[in-house]
């Protein structure tokens, strides 16, 4: 029922609700009624609770400095910024990757990616990786994921668990919309097709237990409406721009949440796959590097309550805890074999005043020539430790320059701290390079890593539509 609701392009049309969703998107701010009050002591409590929904949203390329919430002067982000203030928001969060598909299998699998292998354009998630919409649907959870990035396509591996997983119908592009995206074959459609079609799934699954997964794109497409061009008309302005306007999509969802009685007991999941550069060291876009600018992302959850002071973890965590830390908040089984830790006892100890023994150091990974199927792999490491920062462009047996950086003084990496030895060659502190080494000496995974798969040119196009170069 819901994949004929979804690929109907009546179903935008003729439904009440639909036109609902554009009247609060074509308003210039969506207004959000609180949701009810609660403590930090009855976020333990989550565990006993048989009644919570759980809805994850990946804003596609949202760095996590552009967001109000976390220090930005623009108001870009007042919806996401209401969930932090009144939920919990973690300061420092490392993704795994700054290209989507390598971060989304370490973030669902909570593994690191040398560990999962999820590195090229043709690789897979296998059946045998267990993901959390599995333990959710096991656990009673009826599972929907709605998305618009070919990288998380079901040939990809990512529908595992979901009875439903499909890409929204495309409306024609309103006319209050531009776009700016780096594609000469952009996506069809926007956001708005996504959040109305989340709106049609809560109508239509609302009454149970549900977990949904919502995919936005539009800050990846430096796409936004007329109502969201509050910050000008630079190629970083527009990123600005697309955030607004996903932000006010995320407002429209949370509004039709409260209209169907349904944001007391549900959970909100706000997190990213990655950033996006503007030439800070040289480069725009990602895929690329793990600079900070490319691999820092916000990670937010909103209760089924709100705080009436928001919680603030400082410590540096990584996109392989979030599901951990989801899981272990509702009681459910963790995922086995994990890289990632649950943040709860981090909560708990923000909560008090207090700060947890976390002492782990956060690693990304990108196969630099990913996209390009006869090269040899050309991987960059990259290690997060406190206020250290190191890279490392090396696999066993390979050598290049490496760079150090000290956040304390250089947060935002400007000056290469690595020095030279006799031959030349920048090297690491003895401590850095060999927590590099134990990364790239960690077992594979217990599933096996990728499998390979074909794509055929249609289905290659689709992916090239998103602005990368594909050989």
């Amino acid at each position: 029922m819901l994949r004929r609701l979804l690929d109907s392009p009546w179903t935008y049309f003729v439904l009440a609700g639909a036109l609902f969703v554009v009247l609060l998107l074509t308003q210039f701010e969506v207004r959000l009624p609180p949701r009810p009050s609660g403590t930090p002591d009855e976020i333990q409590a989550l565990k006993q609770r048989d009644d919570v929904n759980v809805v994850w949203i990946l804003i596609d390329t949202l760095r996590a400095d552009r967001l109000h919430s976390y220090g930005y002067e623009r108001q870009t982000s007042p919806v996401l910024d209401y969930l932090a203030r009144t939920g919990v928001r973690f300061d420092r969060v490392v993704s795994q990757s700054s290209w989507t598909k390598a971060s989304m299998a370490s973030l669902l699998t909570a593994t690191w990616p040398q560990r999962n292998g999820i590195l090229r354009w043709s690789h897979s998630l296998p059946a045998e990786a267990k993901l959390p919409a599995e333990i959710l649907q096991e656990a009673g959870f009826y599972t929907a994921g709605i998305w618009r990035n070919g990288w998380v396509a079901p040939n990809f591996g990512f529908a595992q668990g979901f009875n439903t997983y499909v890409r929204p119908q495309p409306n024609a592009t309103p006319e209050r919309f531009q776009k700016r995206t780096p594609s000469a074959s952009p996506l069809i459609g926007t956001d708005e097709d996504l959040t109305m079609a989340a709106g049609e799934f809560l109508r239509a699954y609302g009454h149970k237990r549900f977990f949904l997964y919502l995919h936005y794109m539009d800050v990846h497409q430096y796409a936004y409406d007329e109502a969201s061009a509050k910050f000008g008309t630079s190629y970083s302005d527009v990123y600005d721009n697309s955030i607004h306007w996903v932000d006010r999509n995320i407002g429209a969802l949370l509004r039709q949440l409260q209209d169907q009685d349904l944001a007391r007991k549900t959970v909100i999941v706000v997190s990213s796959d990655h950033g996006e550069g503007f030439r800070e060291h040289g480069l725009e876009g990602h895929a690329k590097t793990l600079y900070r600018e490319v691999s820092e992302v916000p990670f937010i959850l909103a209760l089924p309550f709100e705080l009436e002071k928001g919680i603030v973890v400082p410590e540096i965590v990584a996109n392989v805890d979030v599901w951990p830390t989801v899981l272990d908040l509702l009681g459910l089984p963790a995922l086995e074999n994990t890289d990632g830790r649950s943040l709860v006892p981090l909560i708990e100890a923000a909560a008090n005043g207090s700060q947890a023994d976390f002492d782990r150091p956060a690693f990304a990974q990108i196969d630099r020539s990913w996209g390009r199927p006869s090269a040899d792999p050309d991987p960059l490491i990259m290690i997060t430790r406190g206020d250290i920062r190191a890279f490392q462009p090396t696999m066993e047996g390979k050598q290049g320059e490496v760079e150090y950086y000290d956040h304390s003084t250089d947060p935002w990496e400007a000056k290469n701290l690595a020095v030279a030895g006799p031959d030349g060659r920048k090297s690491l502190p003895p401590e850095v390079d060999q927590a590099i080494r134990d990364y790239l000496a960690m077992p594979a995974v217990a599933w096996g890593g990728p499998q390979e798969v074909e794509l055929n040119e249609m289905e290659l196009n689709q992916l090239r539509a998103l602005g990368y170069v594909i050989q």
